[in-house]
């Protein structure tokens, strides 16, 4: 037998920290992929056509822009949630990864509801 000892490495099971961590980082940039497509795909034709915010009514305006910073807010969230750990250890990051992803999903999928509800109730362009 040789002198030296051999090292093994524990396995890690798929709810280990540091997996769930590397599947934060992969699924919050798939979600931020779909928080930055989702509103280009369904603004772009819009506001080709001549549609734009300002001329919504008063309230409904405010709803709008209400809920882009919402969404916003939360994909910002869902980039934070897809970026590399570098300067902090990897049980910190999970705590702030875990919150930013579930907080982040869900604030974009709101914001751009109500964005979608708005554009929804207000006159089509051109009437």
């Amino acid at each position: 037998m040789s002198d030296q000892v051999q090292q093994i490495r524990p396995v890690e099971t798929v709810d280990s920290v540091p997996i769930e961590v590397q599947r934060i980082m992969r699924t919050g940039t798939i979600w931020t992929a779909a928080g930055v497509l989702a509103p280009v795909l369904g603004l772009g034709p819009l506001v080709a056509a001549g549609w734009r915010p300002a001329d919504l009514a008063g309230g409904v305006e405010l709803v709008f822009w209400i809920g882009t910073l919402i969404a916003t807010a939360g994909l910002g969230l869902l980039m934070w949630a897809g970026c590399p750990v570098m300067a902090y250890t990897v049980d910190q990051a999970y705590v702030q990864k875990k919150h930013s992803i579930r907080i982040g999903i869900c604030s974009n999928l709101v914001g751009m509801a109500l964005v979608g509800l708005v554009i929804l109730l207000s006159p089509a362009v051109g009437a």
